[in-house]
């Protein structure tokens, strides 16, 4: 135990120190929001629960199967439906956070970067958690696994396309940050075989995934379906949804019946052209993304044990992945979300999974000369500009925010760690201030 408290918390100075209590500040925070937004009602209404009232009763649509496993369970139990979406959530968000603290751990790597907003403080501080993306990250994790077992091909084929089958139909986004690179690990599996085979045998491999994937596109939905959907959950949730379904209104099964073309443009609108306090969306992403970057690729370097925990060319390898998983998540960016601090948490706990996950061996065999090139010059040039150490890499985790809906600068300050820390600071003082007219009426009055 105390071991592992060394590492979490390594002893070296006072500047050490000093960071050491804002990081037990900051998650002190993270759980003080964690327990107000468990505690809270969302409603059906909302997207966090929304998202899981989708169903197979208005027919086959897209993200239906876990609702409609849902609807059958709750059907039979008559469960509360919130708490039922909210347990969901919460295994599968502890899952994934038992997988990275105990990789990290077993690797020797210090935890700092874990609870920052585009990790796995994403979802507390969004108060997104209560989604989908925890659950399809973990069975994500499970893939890799999967790949990874010495079972035989046709079995580990059949597991993995069953595990790609469940998310995909409960939310195709999944594939955008699973199904690349899945294929190019068959890809590199099949390699001595020649290219242009080994492509043909990992697109075979995975075409169960890939035709479910298609399907899911092509039975995206719409009004009339959604309608019955709503319709279906009235005898479990009464009068705590409305008997018509408003298809304008901003909640997951109203979006079945969006029309894409105009779903796409307004994602795009919102993305590239949104201007919050004078500041053009665009500008805050041209600096959000190269900050993240580098805070995810030199933070194991710089606050590394020994010289052999990580290494440079597992930074060379970290950062492949990464702009990987960014370049496979574009459409997401470009027009199908605005859901920015969601996206930044797929491309960087995807890549992590993947890193942490799949053997340097393997991983170091799919990575072209070229591109390793490429990526060395790039944090060259990153480094050149910002010299990596401690004092810099704090100073940007302290301050570095991601607004969680397209760019609204009053999200991009609350979700940075420096907030938070003032927020848990700030609760005596703010207890007080409500509380000190009531205990002074009498001299008041």
């Amino acid at each position: 135990m105390n071991h592992k408290m060394n590492q979490l918390f390594p002893k070296n100075n006072i500047r050490q120190s000093i960071f050491n209590f804002s990081f037990l500040l900051f998650l002190l925070a993270l759980l003080f929001r964690f327990f107000k937004q468990l505690s809270s009602t969302y409603g059906f209404q909302t997207w966090q629960i929304s998202e899981f009232l989708i169903n197979y009763q208005g027919g086959f649509v897209r993200r239906g199967l876990l609702g409609e496993m849902l609807f059958l369970f709750a059907s039979k139990t008559h469960l509360d439906l919130e708490w039922m979406v909210k347990f969901i959530c919460l295994i599968s968000f502890l899952a994934v956070c038992v997988f990275f603290i105990k990789a990290f751990l077993k690797r020797d790597y210090a935890l700092y970067i874990l609870p920052l907003c585009f990790f796995l403080g994403m979802g507390i501080l969004s108060d997104n958690w209560i989604r989908k993306d925890y659950l399809m990250l973990y069975f994500f994790i499970l893939i890799l696994k999967s790949y990874q077992r010495n079972w035989p091909l046709a079995i580990k084929i059949l597991m993995i396309n069953s595990l790609f089958a469940f998310v995909l139909l409960t939310h195709e986004v999944f594939a955008f940050f699973s199904l690349p690179a899945i294929l190019l690990l068959f890809f590199g599996q099949y390699r001595p075989k020649g290219n242009l085979l080994a492509l043909t045998y990992a697109i075979i491999s995975l075409l169960p995934s890939i035709f479910c994937l298609f399907v899911t596109l092509h039975y995206h939905g719409n009004a009339t379906i959604a309608q019955a959907i709503w319709d279906s959950w009235q005898p479990i949730a009464g009068h705590n949804l409305p008997k018509v379904l408003d298809i304008n209104a901003a909640n997951a099964v109203s979006s079945l019946g969006w029309q894409s073309g105009t779903t796409f443009k307004e994602h795009f609108t919102m993305n590239f052209l949104a201007i919050d306090n004078d500041i053009f969306s665009l500008f805050i992403w041209l600096v959000t993304f190269p900050i993240v970057y580098y805070i995810a690729t030199n933070f194991l370097m710089v606050f590394r044990k020994t010289e052999l925990s990580f290494t440079e060319n597992d930074q060379v390898i970290l950062s492949s992945i990464i702009i990987f998983q960014l370049v496979s998540l574009l459409p997401v960016f470009f027009i199908l979300s605005c859901d920015f601090i969601r996206i930044f948490f797929y491309c960087i706990g995807s890549a992590f999974a993947i890193f942490l996950i799949i053997p340097t061996e393997t991983l170091n065999s799919l990575i072209p000369t070229v591109i390793r090139r490429f990526i060395i010059r790039l944090n060259a040039s990153l480094a050149t500009i910002l010299t990596p150490n401690k004092t810099i890499l704090v100073f940007l985790m302290l301050f570095i925010g991601i607004s969680t809906y397209t760019f609204f600068l009053k999200d991009l300050v609350r979700n940075s760690m420096i907030y938070q820390i003032l927020c848990i600071l700030s609760k005596p003082f703010v207890i007080l201030n409500k509380l000190w007219p009531y205990a002074f009426k009498k001299y008041l009055t």
